[in-house]
């Protein structure tokens, strides 16, 4: 994600670290093309321009340059601005933001070097427009591969990399224009339109349900005031989620419950089920940056903090993220397709929760009686859990955007964090098992038509995945018992990687894109444990989002 962060000291789960984390806001462009003009510069030029859809880009070329170029895809943004003085975490507000970026934010300086001293250009795109914008950015880095080509007629490989939605956007580009591509490397991509829809969609839906149904989620009105109404929604989810924060332990729900939340908790259901519950219906991971799921404190708590609560602790941190992402999704699409795009009237959201869920978290969902409290409150028949009724030609608009396949055209190396809070590691298993059920049923053609010859040539596998790793614990502990806020917890977060996994990405799409293959052997696995944090596991399953229903 193209990030504007906040560092906070305060407690991680109810600071608005996490949601300013997850919002940027990105100017619209101006629907002109125009350049390449370049500086002339030496060792590096720098040339820049709009795309004939308005995307601003940039390019860096090296005076060396060897003919590769990389072309980078950032992550999730929002077409409108949080102005200042509205939300007060946000005291100066939160500015639009039009520049495109050549590698990822965090380490845009060390990381575009890193690549021009190899010889290698760096370029990337703005966009036209920003939150679910596959389709444009398809037509923009299209074009933008063209305008570079143009200009460097000397160019032969294209790398393409990306994050967060900028990883659906390289996987998806792979996808639809492999012509253009030689080498991918995509991290924490997102998900199908219909399934990250889904999954945020009904966060969002699940959290005001069970504690303030005056949050809109969604549905927004056109034009300013519909960007007033999804700030007013962050300023009420920061409200629940510091009284939830402070009703963990004892069970309380937020004054501003609804009927049937309170009802819940009359019937001596804690919240920190209901939020638990909320989770695993929407395949949150339960460990996050500062719960292990593992640890607890010395004494009375030991076992029972990470039975009955860490759980709960470990989905309301990462659920502060993706409720971030819900609504500047929701609002942007709303704009975007004319209504609202998310609809809720034929889920069955009992059938969400899985029976290993049920028997693995049962302690700390209170138990099978409080469960199918729970489950019942969600109902489709109860009228204190009204549903979301989409708009049918905003719903139609969205669902016939580009999807995701999951095929495999080009060497592509993918990494994923084990408990990403927006993009589950179930992404890239769906894709990776796409994959494998491809070269399965390549590798049986192949044998099948090598029976007259005798001479079989097996397919190759161009995927690669490396997951980022959790250490063995690392939920910490004040003096009186109370957990203390962790960041950039390796494997938890979003798009929390470091600079040596981010250089082993790109040298290992480089190195494919030069041989047509990806590194295997010593030499590679060597570098992937230099980098740190990593690891290949070809044995472990992640369940797919929810919406395929796996």
């Amino acid at each position: 994600m193209k990030i504007t962060s906040v560092k906070s000291r305060a407690f991680a789960l109810v600071t608005a670290s996490a949601l300013i984390a997850a919002l940027v806001g990105i100017a619209p462009a101006h629907a002109a093309a125009s350049g390449p003009t370049c500086d002339g510069k030496t060792p590096v030029q720098t040339c820049s321009g709009t795309t004939s859809d308005g995307a601003p880009y940039v390019m860096e070329v090296p005076a060396n340059f060897g003919g590769t170029v990389t072309i980078w895809s950032h992550g999730l943004g929002t077409n409108f601005p949080v102005p200042a003085g509205v939300i007060p975490i946000w005291p100066t507000g939160v500015p639009v933001d039009p520049r495109p970026f050549v590698a990822p934010s965090a380490f845009q300086t060390e990381l575009a070097t890193y690549i021009l001293n190899k010889g290698v250009a760096v370029m990337g795109s703005g966009f036209s427009t920003q939150a679910w914008n596959l389709d444009e950015a398809l037509k923009t880095n299209a074009e933008l591969v063209g305008v570079f080509k143009t200009k460097f007629p000397t160019t032969s490989k294209v790398v393409a990399w990306g994050y967060s939605m900028g990883g659906g956007i390289t996987q998806a580009f792979a996808e639809k224009y492999p012509e253009l591509v030689d080498a991918a490397a995509v991290m924490n991509p997102v998900d199908g339109p219909n399934a990250e829809l889904k999954m945020l969609g009904d966060t969002l839906w699940l959290f005001k349900t069970f504690f303030d149904p005056t949050i809109k989620g969604g549905n927004y009105k056109a034009g300013v005031p519909g960007d007033y109404e999804a700030i007013a929604d962050i300023g009420k989810i920061l409200t629940v989620l510091q009284a939830l924060q402070a009703g963990v332990a004892s069970g309380a729900w937020p004054a501003t419950s609804s009927a049937t939340g309170k009802a819940l908790e009359a019937a001596g259901i804690p919240s920190r089920s209901a939020i638990l519950l909320i989770g695993l219906l929407t395949g949150q991971s339960t460990q996050s940056n500062s719960f292990d799921g593992i640890s607890g404190p010395d004494g009375a708590l030991k076992l029972t903090f990470p039975l009955a609560i860490s759980p709960a602790l470990g989905v309301l941190e990462n659920t502060a993220t993706a409720l971030a992402y819900g609504i500047f999704m929701l609002r942007d699409a709303d704009a975007k397709y004319g209504g609202a795009v998310f609809d809720n009237t034929k889920t069955n959201y009992a059938a969400l929760l899985s029976e290993n869920d049920r028997a693995v978290y049962n302690a700390a969902l209170s138990g099978t009686t409080a469960i199918n409290g729970m489950l019942q409150g969600l109902s489709v028949y109860n009228p204190g859990a009204p549903r979301t009724v989409g708009t049918p030609a905003a719903m139609a608009k969205y669902a016939a955007l580009y999807n995701i396949t999951g095929k495999i055209n080009v060497p592509t190396v993918m990494m994923v964090g084990e408990h990403d809070p927006v993009e589950p590691t179930g992404i890239v298993q769906r894709i990776a098992d796409t994959n494998n059920a491809a070269i399965a049923a390549a590798r049986a053609a192949a044998r099948a038509a090598a029976k007259p010859s005798t001479s079989y040539t097996a397919p190759t596998n161009n995927l690669r995945v490396l997951w980022s790793t959790t250490p063995d614990t690392w939920t910490k502990f004040d003096a009186t018992g109370t957990p203390v806020a962790q960041s950039n917890t390796p494997g938890t977060g979003h798009t929390n990687f470091t600079l040596p996994q981010y250089k082993l990405m790109i040298d290992t799409a480089l190195n494919a894109a030069q041989t047509g293959k990806l590194p295997t052997g010593g030499a590679w696995m060597y570098s992937v444990a230099k980098a740190g944090g990593l690891k290949i596991d070809n044995q472990t399953s992640y369940p797919w989002l929810k919406y395929y229903g796996k």
